[in-house]
């Protein structure tokens, strides 16, 4: 028996050609196909022909782990001489100890560099074997070292084209259109080599450039004091970057304004010559916490948001200015 279709075609497991960008393993596309290890070889093959993605097959033994075949190996073994005779209209348990794979185990929370470097130290016969991938709730899924690779890929030219998106950002704060498409780009470039799953941008006494920025739902302006939270307060009084690797384990954790599932954390200030103004958070709903390089390449977005709040800030006085200039000159008459 021959399999129809080999690796994933790249259009076949992002059809729009766009990779999303993932903060952990647990985000990429995985399969949980998984049966029982009494279930007929023939049906598991055939299922596994007709789904391309499909990396492999979780094999169970009332309901917990013994083994893993590889789509590549399954046809493989089953193409060889007597394999379809010996093999295919018996259990599938049957050709998993025949194959002998070793299962391997990572956590969903793990980054995708790390995870490429423990795939890779497998053995030359497993090392493109998928990979077993733990989620936090306790359920397990198969992940293609195809997917695992061509994210690291992708991670890796977001990386390289970070110097240009720089620049782009740079042309456009020095012009007068800056806005909340500007705002946008910042953070989708942000987010291209600093991945999270929310973000949440709070303003403090800044209601005249709400206009400017739009209905974005990024943005929240408040009225009362940041200092208010004791986790805010503590980014405010050092004015430096704070990150909570697990949020859980943070008591005054629950008033903050990011999502209830949010694992790991980090907060920046904005700020003027004035002192605090705002606070940038982002949030990640796995234990993944943000590196240094992550912060450092997030204290170059935040300087640009500050930049661009400061901007419009300044706009807006402008043209109040002219417009009470207007005023005046109306009510005095030619």
């Amino acid at each position: 028996m021959r399999e129809l279709a080999s690796i994933p075609h790249y259009f076949n497991v992002y059809p729009t050609g766009h990779i999303p960008v993932p903060v952990c393993i647990g985000d990429l596309p995985t399969s949980d196909y998984a049966v029982s290890s009494r279930e007929m070889a023939e049906t598991v093959a055939t299922h596994i022909q007709n789904n391309a993605l499909i990396p492999g097959v979780i094999i169970l033994e009332e309901e917990k782990l013994i083994g893993v075949i590889p789509r590549h190996k399954m046809f493989e073994r089953l193409g060889k001489r007597y394999g379809v005779e010996l093999f295919l209209r018996r259990p599938i348990g049957e050709l998993e100890k025949e194959l002998g794979v070793e299962t391997f185990t990572l956590k969903g929370h793990l980054s995708i560099n790390t995870a490429v470097k423990l795939a890779l130290s497998r053995s030359e016969s497993s090392i493109y074997d998928p990979i077993i991938v733990e989620h936090e709730n306790g359920n397990i899924s198969l992940l293609d070292m195809y997917i695992l690779l061509l994210t690291q890929a992708q991670l890796s030219t977001n990386l390289s084209g970070i110097i240009s998106s720089l620049n782009n950002i740079e042309t456009i704060l020095a012009s007068e259109t800056a806005g909340a498409s500007t705002l946008n780009l910042i953070l989708e470039s942000m987010n291209l080599v600093v991945p999270f799953h929310h973000i949440r941008i709070l303003l403090q006494g800044q209601n005249e450039i709400a206009t400017l920025l739009g209905s974005d739902q990024t943005v929240k302006f408040v009225n009362e004091p940041l200092e208010s939270n004791d986790i805010y307060r503590s980014i405010i009084s050092i004015n430096q970057p704070l990150s909570l690797e697990d949020v859980r384990i943070v008591p005054s954790w629950k008033s903050v304004d990011s999502p209830s599932i949010t694992r790991s954390w980090m907060g920046l200030p904005l700020s003027t010559q004035h002192g605090v103004t705002g606070l940038i958070m982002l949030s990640r709903f796995a234990f993944s916490p943000f590196t240094i390089n992550e912060k450092e390449l997030t204290l170059v977005f935040t300087r640009y948001i500050n930049t661009l709040l400061i901007n419009l800030t300044n706009r807006m006085k402008r043209a109040q200015a002219y417009k009470e200039l207007y005023e005046s000159r109306g009510q005095r008459g030619p």
